[in-house]
């Protein structure tokens, strides 16, 4: 064997060699892109859970307020008080359970 023979193989084992290297950075790359993108995907929808719930709550508020408000004006309590009141404390609860169901989430982690 002589000298050119011993480096052309050379070349093709170093060849080899860094193809295997790139190739095992990259697909630790794209593992860690998946469970990134995974992790970003469930924030997201617990924030739109969060968000809907939110908004619930706050049309509740205003409900029980503005039928308050009626009750007051007109001096008796009417059904729409009734009505708020049910619907805002079930909103409350909704929210609370969401709550405390993120908070045990991130405590079981």
């Amino acid at each position: 064997m002589d000298f050119t023979t011993i480096i052309v193989a050379s070349m093709g084992l170093l060849q080899a060699i860094v193809i295997t290297v790139i190739g095992g950075m990259f697909a630790r790359s794209q593992r860690k892109n998946k469970e990134d993108e995974a992790r970003i995907n469930k924030r997201a929808e617990i924030r739109a859970k969060e968000s809907q719930l939110s908004m619930r709550l706050m049309a509740s508020s205003v409900n029980l307020g503005v039928a308050t408000c009626i009750a007051v004006k007109e001096g008796s309590v009417n059904g729409k008080m009734d009505a708020a009141l049910k619907s805002a404390e079930l909103a409350q609860k909704e929210y609370y359970d969401f709550i405390n169901s993120v908070a045990a989430e991130h405590i079981i982690k």
